[in-house]
């Protein structure tokens, strides 16, 4: 089993000059993790995304292709499901149900989750979490950090 420090590396070369679509790498490390027994936080968060990132970008630039999503609600729910408090979770859920909730599941489901966690975040404002939360995490780092100030400065 991978550590994860060797999967962010992995997905380092992602953003690396020469752009290696390295995530279906990564993927398969992570999925591997989670069979394995590796059910720990930022295993569930980081596949989660690189699941949902697979369904909203094309693989030709992600090099994600054959994703299993059926896994996404066993990670949705490790993470606390719908009753999840956790300020993080709400905040990478909440974007992923703005951007492209239908990389989830079913849309409507996820639209109201998606508000759901908009508004507990923002009864909760920042909550700890700043864009130096997501450093040194890989691609869900780089996605995240690049939408903090956006998504906090919205509608508030």
């Amino acid at each position: 089993m991978l550590s994860i420090d060797k999967i962010t590396a992995i997905e380092e070369e992602h953003y690396s000059s020469s752009h290696t679509p390295s995530l279906g790498r990564a993927y398969d490390a992570f999925v591997a993790r989670w069979k394995e027994g590796a059910l720990d936080r930022e295993t569930a968060l980081r596949l989660l995304f690189l699941i949902w990132y697979g369904a909203a970008e094309p693989p030709y630039f992600t090099g994600l292709k054959d994703l299993n999503r059926t896994r996404i609600t066993e990670l949705f729910h490790s993470l606390g499901g719908e009753f999840s408090t956790d300020a993080e979770v709400l905040f990478v859920v909440a974007v992923m149900c703005q951007v492209a909730p239908w990389g989830l599941g079913e849309e409507p489901y996820w639209k109201g989750v998606g508000e759901l966690f908009r508004v507990r975040l923002r009864e909760r404002p920042q909550a700890g979490l700043s864009r130096k939360t997501f450093a040194r995490r890989g691609a869900y780092g780089h996605y995240f950090a690049n939408r903090w100030e956006a998504f906090t400065s919205r509608d508030e």
